[in-house]
């Protein structure tokens, strides 16, 4: 019985040699994003703060709205593997978020007139 489980053993650390997978790189990528989303949210979190003290609201607009998208992006790749109500209320929400941050953000600068007046020339 050992010698089964010894060769079994075997067996298994010769595939694992053989395919491409690093579970150790894959280990420190997952560590090196999940890193990235903390300090992202941070720094997004300090530059939401000055912006709207300092009464900027263009970059309070522009960093919501990148935050929001981030969410987006989150939440539908694991949305699409675990299919949960809670998963499918954050992307909807992140949705909405980034839509109303991009639409203020664009009613502050004013550039959505110039958009729809290229985007109607365009079409016509």
């Amino acid at each position: 019985m050992t010698e089964y489980n010894g060769n079994r053993k075997e067996e298994i650390l010769a595939r694992s040699r053989q395919s491409k997978k690093d579970e150790g790189v894959e280990h420190a990528t997952i560590k090196g994003l999940k890193l990235g989303e903390i300090t992202g949210g941070a720094m997004a979190m300090v530059l939401v703060f000055l912006a709207f003290f300092l009464g900027q609201p263009v970059a309070f607009f522009a960093i919501g709205a990148v935050i929001f998208a981030l969410a987006f992006g989150q939440s539908l790749a694991v949305y699409r593997f675990k299919r949960t109500k809670y998963l499918l209320a954050w992307v909807i929400i992140s949705i909405m978020g980034m839509f109303h941050f991009f639409m203020l953000f664009l009613a502050a600068t004013q550039e959505w007139t110039v958009i729809l007046d290229r985007f109607w020339r365009w079409g016509a």
